[in-house]
This record gives C-alpha cells, structure tokens and sequence, in this order.
C-alpha cells in the first residue's frame, strides 16, 4: 500500500480527532515504517484489520481536512505572507510580523 504524504500532512493536523487505536496505527505504519504484518503482531490484531484502521484513519482525516480546510488556509496563507514580504517599509519589523503569523499555523 504506497504511503501518501498528504496523508501525513493531515495527520499532522488532524491526530488528536482520532482514536487512540487509529494515532497509534497511523504512527506505527506512517513514522516507523512498520508493515501491516508487524503492526498486527505489534497490537494483537489480524493483518486485514490492521489494514482496516488504517484505511479508515486515512478517510477520517480525509473527510476532516474537506470539512475544516485547515491544510488548504494554512497553504493559502503561507503564500499570502511570501507575497507580502517585498512589499513591507520596515523589513526587520514587517519579518517578524510575518514570522508571528506564520506561528500561528504551526
């Protein structure tokens, strides 16, 4: 199953809205490169439904990123702030404005 890096972005944003058992497959399967074999060993489940949490995490934080759009105006965001910082008078002030902004995305 290829591993989606858009998936990883939204995990990054959305884990604490899923299960306890979903973070800790998606952790498993995304961040320590674990097979849907070793995670069902690891969590005492069969391979299908090791495969099943995942599957349906990755839904999850789908249908969470099209309902909330955090990624999309975070994305819209940073490229509104990149086209702002030629446009500033006061460059170091106007810099850690922009930096300030981008905190809060983070």
């Amino acid at each position: 199953m290829p591993k989606d890096l858009k998936t990883v972005e939204y995990y990054d944003t959305y884990s604490p809205l899923l299960t306890e058992r979903q973070r800790e497959a998606m952790e498993m399967y995304y961040y320590s490169d674990l097979s849907l074999t070793e995670i069902a060993q690891e969590t005492g489940v069969t391979r299908q439904a090791a495969f099943n949490t995942i599957k349906k995490s990755e839904l999850r934080l789908c249908e969470l990123e099209n309902a909330m759009k955090l990624m999309e105006k975070r994305k819209k965001a940073e490229k509104n702030l990149d086209l702002l910082k030629p446009l500033l008078n006061d460059k170091k002030q106007g810099e850690k404005l922009i930096e300030e902004i981008r905190e809060l995305f983070n």
